[in-house]
């Protein structure tokens, strides 16, 4: 009973630190939007993402320690994926990239009043339940690609509430770098649901998050008839990571 009370208290004490933060993050962005052009303007508000996370987790005594670090700095153009566990992990996913990338973000985010302004100028949107706007959104992938822009995708889909490892992955991220003919670089985290359950927004804590990047796995040759085979050679290095770093950490 206490230790659920103090989990709310704490939450409430996050949320508090996180409006302001955010906040400063935002007037970063918008002036790093309307004062850069072409590529600065990627590069510097992902800058921006990776330091807000940095400072925000520092104020909530969060910290995150990522295996292999600079394993994809400098490395080219690839389509990262990851798994998803926690609403912690997003701000994660920027702080660990150590290139610039692009996020697949829920259309209905840019409804969010200031917030949406950035997300359409830097993030990928799609509407699921658009077949359209999907396809749309599968273009701008492959673009943004094309132009030599990291992609970032969760490849369950959504948070996953369940007690699997891993939910199925979803093809798309595979299929993109397939078509693309881009490697694919695995991070896994760990820890995070347990600082923050994604069932309940008001029971949290601090702690560690803790992540690891693996070699990265080559599509170059392969078709759209080896994506499935693909898909679950990422699934199950994703899955013995993620096992590895708990059996490590908890």
């Amino acid at each position: 009973m206490l230790k659920n009370f103090l989990r709310q208290i704490f939450a409430i004490y996050a949320l508090i630190a996180f409006i302001p933060t955010l906040v400063l993050a935002y007037l970063a962005y918008v002036l790093v939007i309307n004062l850069s052009s072409g590529d600065k303007v990627l590069q510097r508000t992902h800058f921006v993402s990776s330091w807000w996370a940095k400072i925000y987790y520092s104020l909530i005594f969060i910290r995150i320690q990522i295996a292999n670090h600079n394993m994809h700095a400098g490395s080219g153009v690839h389509v990262f994926v990851c798994n998803h566990r926690s609403l912690l992990d997003v701000p994660v996913w920027a702080y660990a990239c150590m290139q610039p990338v692009r996020f697949l973000s829920k259309a209905e985010l840019t409804k969010v009043p200031v917030f949406g302004y950035v997300l359409k100028r830097v993030y990928i949107t799609v509407d699921r339940a658009d077949k359209t706007d999907r396809l749309k959104s599968i273009n701008k992938m492959k673009k943004t690609l094309d132009q030599g822009v990291s992609i970032f995708l969760a490849p369950e889909g959504t948070r996953n509430r369940s007690n699997k490892v891993l939910l199925d992955f979803k093809e798309g991220a595979f299929r993109l770098a397939v078509t693309a003919q881009v490697p694919i670089g695995i991070l896994t985290l760990y820890n995070t649901d347990k600082l923050l359950s994604p069932s309940k927004l008001f029971s949290m804590q601090p702690g560690t998050i803790y992540g690891e990047w693996t070699v990265s796995v080559p599509t170059k040759g392969l078709t759209e008839n080896d994506i499935p085979e693909l898909k679950q050679r990422c699934m199950q290095i994703m899955e013995t990571n993620y096992l590895q770093l708990k059996n490590k950490y908890q």
